[in-house]
């Protein structure tokens, strides 16, 4: 997610068209695939598979040449993004299919427009062929995923969880099988055996990142690169 400067608007005009032009300019070299977007009137959020290049590459290159592009236009100079863009890392297809369904269900969220069909900034109309997509994205949404909190002014992520697993159970499960415990898991020397450890919890727990280092007490980073 990228947002406007002391929340202000980023798009005036047309400058949406630019936008979209802009990533998908950048997407032409294969550094990235674009599954979902939409443009809201001061952020934007984009759910991006990786390619060739960083993801922080990517956002940096779209985000220079906007804001280039932005500035020129109107004769102003300075920051138009607030910080850098705010990212959560998606593993599996159901996270990711909510995921589209939250971002284009935005327009509705801010009862900007009744139904996500009916905004034209985003990704939806594009979707129109995957019908199981269009079901999808009509169920109530009750998952949260990176948003602009107005009474902070951040950015905070929220997943929820959307199956009934005992987390701890089969962490404890395969941690009982390496004759290992949260405590031990975290203070041992051999990291090859705690990354081969927390492959086998990834492969056996239906969980994302953020809930396992939630709950193994590891971080985010090591167990995304295990």
């Amino acid at each position: 997610m990228l947002r406007g400067n002391e929340r202000k608007e980023i798009f005036l005009d047309d400058d949406r068209k630019r936008f979209l032009d802009t990533m998908e300019r950048m997407k032409e070299d294969g550094n990235f695939d674009i599954l979902a977007y939409c443009l809201m009137s001061n952020h934007v959020h984009i759910l991006i598979r990786e390619g060739k290049d960083s993801i922080q590459r990517s956002m940096k290159r779209i985000g220079i040449s906007y804001v280039y592009y932005f500035n020129k236009k109107y004769h102003r100079i300075g920051h138009l993004f607030q910080d850098r863009y705010c990212s959560e890392v998606l593993e599996e297809d159901a996270y990711i299919l909510a995921a589209a369904r939250y971002i284009h269900n935005n327009p509705v969220k801010a009862a900007m427009v009744p139904r996500a069909e009916a905004y034209e900034w985003s990704s939806y109309k594009y979707e129109r062929a995957v019908e199981k997509l269009k079901e999808f994205t009509k169920v109530p949404v009750e998952d949260g995923f990176i948003d602009c909190e107005e009474t902070t002014g951040q950015a905070k992520p929220a997943v929820k969880a959307e199956h009934s697993i005992d987390l701890e159970s089969r962490v404890n499960q395969v941690l009982d099988k390496y004759g290992q415990s949260l405590e031990s898991l975290k203070g041992i020397e051999d990291k090859g055996l705690r990354d081969q450890i927390l492959r086998e919890i990834k492969k056996s727990v239906k969980a994302s990142v953020r809930q396992l280092s939630k709950a193994i007490g590891i971080s985010k980073d090591i167990i995304f690169r295990a």
